[in-house]
């Protein structure tokens, strides 16, 4: 009799267990690691440029529930900046992390001519109800350039898209992590080309070589 009990016990410990893992739901954290981008053989822009990264950028994260599960996308903020400052590397003669944007409340060693401050000012994603259908994500940057009396000299949003098609697999932040991944990359590559192809970057490339 008491092993019977006790059976009937573990049947519903086990089955409360269950409904609280189906309506509670799990955490899931999401890394994105986007490759360093190749901009081939360009022609540096040749002036020295600073990089401003508020805590707020470096430190931009997205938790969100979708389909009854917890989705942690912890490092949005701190792969960006990396992706963004190897990149102003490719196409400027030089980059120098800066603690403020101009005009500096002191006097700075190196020399600069421009200061450029990049934010996320949105991130969107989806979880679909099959591993075979497209993982849904969007970043959209928003880059900001100041000559060094604090001037907007220009300013460009871009959106980055990795709208990837899920694999199967065990791993369930797999899938998310490489649409997201997919839009840094993207997102940080339209950035770099909207600031090649930007009129008032040559015009202060031509100022500053008079």
């Amino acid at each position: 009799m008491k092993t019977q009990k006790t059976g009937r016990r573990l049947v519903l410990m086990g089955l409360f267990l269950s409904f609280t893992l189906i309506f509670t739901g799990c955490a899931h954290t999401v890394l994105v690691a986007p490759k360093p981008l190749e901009k081939g053989n360009i022609e540096k822009i040749p002036i020295d440029v600073g990089l401003y990264i508020t805590e707020e950028f470096k430190n931009y994260k997205v938790s969100e529930d979708r389909k009854g599960d917890k989705w942690n996308y912890t490092n949005l903020g701190e792969a960006s900046s990396v992706q963004i400052r190897l990149g102003l590397g490719q196409i400027f003669r030089t980059v120098e992390i800066v603690d403020e944007k101009p005009p500096f409340s002191r006097p700075k060693v190196i020399t600069l001519q421009a200061v450029i401050e990049p934010a996320i000012y949105k991130f969107m994603f989806d979880i679909p109800f099959t591993k075979f259908q497209v993982y849904p994500a969007m970043i959209g940057y928003k880059i900001t350039f100041y000559d060094m009396s604090g001037k907007v000299l220009f300013t460009k949003m871009v959106d980055g898209i990795g709208d990837t098609k899920g694999q199967p697999g065990f791993d369930f932040a797999e899938n998310p992590s490489k649409s997201a991944t997919k839009a840094v990359e993207e997102g940080v590559n339209k950035a770099l080309d909207a600031i090649l192809a930007s009129d008032e970057i040559k015009a202060l490339v031509k100022e500053v070589q008079k």
